[in-house]
Formats: structure tokens, C-alpha cells, sequence
């Protein structure tokens, strides 16, 4: 009995991570140096390296301990000491080599941003909530426009630049494998008769819930709107989720459809967003701002995220990585905002991954 109930809790207590933050510095630069055109896998500081399971070969992939469900994080802070009036385009990647069977494999996070001012920072980040594989290797990467010249280098400091990969639950099954759902606890009293059903409900019901967490994870769009168009949801294409009570809706009148994620139970949700759009008219090398926004039931958002792009059609993004509260049937939906006169907004082209919204149950 005491084995059968500690285990599990001290599994629970203590699950697989990876954190690394600061990246090796290239010699002759002040950070770890960007070339034109190539993409660079992160190599990051061995010192600096954190690991509860996972293992690393080469202090770039990160070997994944077990099968499951991980929320993984990549930002990076990139210095470029020269930068054309169009902006330079910076790219961020999250790679996953080697997975077997279910596990997510190749891209499963990316995003574009634009660096519009010479000898200045610009933070890139990408966050998703993915199945892994044991023994597939998770890594970073960052791409540098071809057109770039000057010199260009990933910043050094902990906070400039860090991966961070965390299990959710350890699923062996799959993605779809059925959630189970919340359990209800209650104090023990004295004089309480203890059966089969009770134990299972204050102890087996609650690790059942733990290793398979209500889920879901929304893919692709399309939109073109002009500037300033108020009512814009994004309208997904696909939704994958482990628990029926997730429904795929319309959101209200005058949205489309599909524009809504019904989801089935109160509490706290880790949510993860990519919006990547592009500005199809307007003045090329000009600064055109947009927003997305996280709502709920209500018109006033739960989490904005504003960017800008300086160039015409040509992807840029916002990431969000954050925890918000829903109530049971709350609407989860994603909302655009673009400026500009004379501008319309499509969203992005990317790999795929352009538009992503993910969110994980963690507990009421």
C-alpha cells in the first residue's frame, strides 16, 4: 500500500526536465555568431546546462527520457550591427530528430520576427505542448536573412537565450490517448469506511488524471482582412485533442466558423499560441503593427501580444507561452488586429506551423 501511493507521488514531485540557459561564445564576437543565410543550432553552455533525466551528447539536442507529452520553450535575444531599411528576417526553430512512432518529428515550432534597428536587440521565441518520443533529441535552431550583412551573434547572459523542456504527462499511448478527467478530493474524517471505490478515487483516479491531462492542440488558417477590421477570430483548420469535452465551435455572430475552443472543465490551462501573419499592400519598409489576442467569454482579452513588420508579404510573428484561467464551456479563442492605412493582413505561409494554439489542463 505505502509503495503503491508514494511511488507514483514521488514520480510526480519530480518530473523530467531540461533547462539550459546561456549559449557559448564564438570566437571573436561578443555572443555566439549568426552567418547569412544558414540556420544555426543553439550550442549552449555546458555550465549553465540543467538536467533531471534528460541527457545531452553535444550540449545542442537534448535526449527525450520517456515517452510524453512536454511543453517546450526556445527564446533567443539577437544582436545585428547593421540592418536594411526593410529589416533583417530572424527565424526560430524547435527540431526533433529521431522519434519513433507517434512522437512528433522534424518542426514542431517556428517563428518569424524582424530585427529593424542596427546595433540593437530583438527577442525571438516559439513555445508548443508536443508528444515526444523516448530517445528522440529535441534542439534549437536560428536562422539569419540572406540578405544580412554586418555582424550578428546570439547574446550570452542567462536571460538572453534559453530551452526549456518540461513533462507534462507521461502519456505512453499517444496524443489521443483518452484524458482522464478531474478527480474530486475530499478530507478524511474518523469513522470513515475506506473501500475499493473511495481508495481508487482519492488515489488511483488522481494519478490516472495526472498521467494523461486533458489537452489540445489547434493547426492552421487562413484569413485576409484589411486594416482595422474589428471581429477577426482565427478560424482553425484542425483541432487534435484527448478529451471529448474539447468542442471546435463557432464562436458568436458576425465570426466564422470554427473560431472557438470549448473546453470542459474549470481551472488553470497552460496555453501556448503562434500567429504569424503577413501585410500584402501598403509603403514597403514601412512599420506596420498588429496584435493577436487570447480571449475568453468576454471581449476583454486575457493576454495581447503586438508586433510589427516592415515588410510586404512576408511572414512575421507573435509567441505566447502562459497560464490563464477558464471556466468549464468558457470559449478559448483567438482574436487579430492589424494597422495601417490602406493595408490588408493574411496570415502567414510558414511550414505548417504558422498558426498554432495549444492548451493543457493543469488543475482547477
Amino acid at each position: 500500500m505505502h509503495e503503491r501511493i508514494t511511488a507514483p507521488q514521488k514520480y510526480y514531485a519530480n518530473p523530467p526536465y531540461a533547462s539550459t540557459r546561456g549559449v557559448v561564445t564564438s570566437p571573436g564576437t561578443s555572443g555566439q555568431a549568426l552567418s547569412a543565410g544558414q540556420k544555426r543550432d543553439v550550442l549552449w553552455d555546458s555550465q549553465r546546462i540543467r538536467l533531471n533525466g534528460f541527457t545531452t551528447p553535444d550540449n545542442t539536442r537534448l535526449r527525450v527520457p520517456e515517452d510524453g507529452v512536454y511543453h517546450v520553450t526556445f527564446n533567443a535575444t539577437v544582436n545585428g550591427s547593421t540592418v536594411r531599411s526593410v529589416g533583417e528576417n530572424l527565424n526560430a526553430y524547435l527540431l526533433v530528430d529521431g522519434a519513433t512512432g507517434q512522437g512528433a518529428s522534424g518542426a514542431i515550432g517556428h517563428t518569424t520576427f524582424q530585427h529593424q534597428a542596427a546595433s540593437s536587440y530583438t527577442t525571438i521565441q516559439v513555445s508548443i505542448t508536443e508528444y515526444l518520443t523516448r530517445g528522440s533529441f529535441v534542439r534549437a535552431q536560428v536562422y539569419l536573412d540572406s540578405g544580412a550583412t554586418g555582424n550578428w551573434w546570439i547574446s550570452t547572459a542567462d536571460y538572453d537565450a534559453n530551452l526549456n523542456i518540461t513533462l507534462l504527462a507521461p502519456s505512453s499511448n499517444g496524443w489521443t490517448q483518452p484524458a482522464s478527467p478531474p478527480p474530486i478530493l475530499r478530507p478524511w474524517s474518523d469513522g470513515d469506511y475506506v473501500g475499493v471505490d473511495t481508495m481508487n478515487s482519492q488515489t488511483l483516479d488522481v494519478f490516472l488524471h495526472r498521467e494523461n491531462r486533458p489537452r489540445i492542440t489547434a493547426l492552421g488558417a487562413a484569413f485576409n482582412v484589411a486594416a482595422g477590421q474589428e471581429k477577426v477570430a482565427v478560424a482553425w483548420n484542425s483541432m487534435y485533442s484527448n478529451d471529448s469535452g474539447f468542442a471546435l465551435q463557432r464562436l458568436a455572430g458576425g465570426y466564422a466558423e470554427r473560431t472557438t475552443i470549448k473546453v470542459p472543465y474549470s481551472g488553470i490551462y497552460l496555453v501556448s499560441c503562434v500567429g504569424t501573419v503577413q501585410h500584402t499592400s501598403g509603403v514597403e519598409a514601412a512599420s506596420y503593427g498588429f496584435q493577436f489576442k487570447i480571449h475568453g467569454d468576454s471581449d476583454d482579452a486575457r493576454i495581447v501580444t503586438q508586433n510589427s513588420t516592415t515588410r510586404m508579404n512576408m511572414d512575421c510573428s507573435i509567441a505566447v507561452n502562459d497560464l490563464i484561467y477558464l471556466k468549464s464551456n468558457e470559449a478559448l479563442n483567438v482574436r487579430f488586429y492589424g494597422w495601417g492605412p490602406d493595408t490588408h493582413w493574411a496570415s502567414g505561409t510558414g511550414d505548417g506551423r504558422a498558426l498554432v494554439l495549444a492548451a493543457t489542463y493543469m488543475g482547477g
